[in-house]
């Protein structure tokens, strides 16, 4: 049982597809690294360990067409992803799950809809270089980790939009901002536009002017929802100072710094109960480029950073 008001660092070693190579290596250390930052950052946490997930298999990534590849896999793995997150939960912790691709998110989701009675609203922070707003069709080769915004917000209509047991879609267009993101598809670019999400890209939140770009932002997503999940995925980063992302990123990313700067303004909210963090997904990280665990450790010790007033530790 884990104590009630902990963080629990989960680790979740899911990779849906070749494209995301190496994710699946990052929980542990990922995981090691976080517990150890939170430690020293006087965090109430609890170390929840690693999943065990069906591993991939070599006939996994050979299908293609307009149909979602590894469906039946990917469900199987976030159905026990939500599983163990709405335990946690119920238990009085927020829970943060570590490692894997983007695709872990919708586990994460599911688990806080299907964990708490009554389901408040929630929002959805999205620091991700990608916009992942791709359908089925739209998406090269059938891979389910460029649509899970799709698939979360109700735009994608396959089994894995639907792993909470009374929710659909995951979360709101309204609840959604997505900030950092600069690699779209013309395809996705349009249906971004269309949609009600709020989209801040990367020359939006650099300079001066960014972090009150960020705060306003922030500040509309909270007057709808006083809950909020926060999904951070490694693409978000300038690959030329962070060059650690799975798959190839485009150049114009958000600097380190910057993304600590955006964590410790929704520290602040946290702290303050403005808008609350019921759960936090970091993802999209290949171990292969980070053999040291140089900036794995440092990509680890801004998570802390959100909780860090608890306990009576810094923010």
């Amino acid at each position: 049982m884990v104590a009630a008001g902990r963080v629990a660092f989960l680790g979740v070693p899911l990779r849906s597809s070749l494209a995301t190579e190496g994710v699946e290596s990052t929980s542990t250390p990922l995981r090691t690294f976080t517990v150890a930052g939170a430690a020293l950052a006087g965090v109430e946490a609890t170390d929840a360990g690693d999943l065990p997930l069906p591993p991939p298999g070599t006939a996994d990534f050979l299908a293609g067409g307009p149909v979602p590849k590894n469906e039946g896999r990917v469900r199987e793995s976030l159905l026990i992803v939500a599983a163990r997150v709405a335990n946690l939960v119920r238990s009085g912790a927020t829970p943060v799950a570590l490692g894997g691709d983007a695709t872990v998110l919708l586990g994460l989701l599911a688990g806080l809809h299907d964990g708490r009675d009554p389901v408040p609203r929630t929002g959805l922070l999205s620091l991700d270089g990608v916009a992942r707003f791709q359908t089925a069709a739209e998406a090269p080769g059938g891979d389910l980790a460029g649509m899970v915004l799709a698939l979360a917000t109700g735009r994608g209509r396959t089994s894995l939009g639907h792993l909470a047991r009374e929710r659909f879609p995951l979360v709101q267009e309204v609840d959604v901002l997505l900030a950092g993101t600069r690699d779209a598809s013309p395809e996705e670019a349009m249906a971004l536009v269309a949609s009600r999400i709020t989209l801040l890209t990367p020359d939006r939140l650099q300079g001066s002017g960014g972090e009150a770009v960020f705060m306003g932002a922030l500040g509309r997503l909270a007057q709808r929802t006083g809950d909020v999940v926060l999904h951070l995925d490694a693409s978000v980063l300038e690959p030329a100072q962070f060059p650690v992302a799975a798959g190839a990123c485009s150049p114009g990313g958000l600097s380190l710094e910057r993304v600590r700067t955006l964590v410790a303004e929704l520290s602040t909210w946290n702290a303050e109960g403005t808008l609350r963090i019921s759960g936090v997904s970091v993802t999209g990280i290949d171990a292969r480029k980070d053999p040291g665990g140089v900036r794995m450790h440092q990509l680890a010790g801004i998570i802390p950073r959100l909780f860090g007033r608890r306990g009576g530790g810094p923010a």
